[in-house]
């Protein structure tokens, strides 16, 4: 599959002088990757643009608004579920942050700069009779990998070139 069949938001807030980026952790009785730690998104309904999709995910699970694009990054493969994701960078409104249940377990959020302080490791997982590499970080609390992981190496790569820090 190589078209775009689903999307998320790398959520980013301000909190005090620090920029935070924000995790979900999927409920475990959901049919895919229950349990991984994701950003909010999901797949783009028929008649849905890519960023509509991704603001309302991000609503339904988090219920927070979008308050501004700022980047995209590079479409990811999920390697078990068959999705090809375009993550999409984005300041959200966490005032009102309230936990869609049947989909978000709970949340977690890091200083961007964890990302570079935070040495990123390769793992392989089997699956199947095939083994998944997968970069894997270790946060306080959490760990992120498969395509979440993924996603975030090209958002660290992202915040380099663009000089975000």
């Amino acid at each position: 599959m190589n078209r775009i069949t689903s999307v998320v938001i790398v959520p980013l807030f301000e909190d005090g002088d620090y920029k935070h980026i924000l995790f979900t952790k999927r409920n475990r009785n959901l049919k895919h990757h229950p349990g991984e730690i994701s950003f909010p998104g999901g797949k783009v309904e028929k008649g849905e643009t890519y960023v509509e999709a991704a603001k309302r995910e991000t609503m339904e699970e988090i219920n927070c608004t979008v308050i501004k694009f700022i980047g995209t990054l590079k479409p990811v493969m999920t390697l078990v579920s068959d999705h090809m994701i375009l993550p999409y960078i984005a300041y959200i409104d966490i005032k009102k942050l309230t936990l869609n249940q049947d989909e978000v377990e709970s949340v977690y959020s890091i200083p961007i700069q964890q990302i570079f302080k935070t040495k990123m490791q390769t793992k392989r997982f089997p699956y199947r009779r095939l083994f998944i590499t997968s970069p894997v970080w270790q946060f306080a609390g959490f760990f992120v990998w498969g395509a979440t992981g993924r996603i975030l190496l090209e958002f660290k790569s992202w915040l380099k070139v663009k000089g975000f820090l």
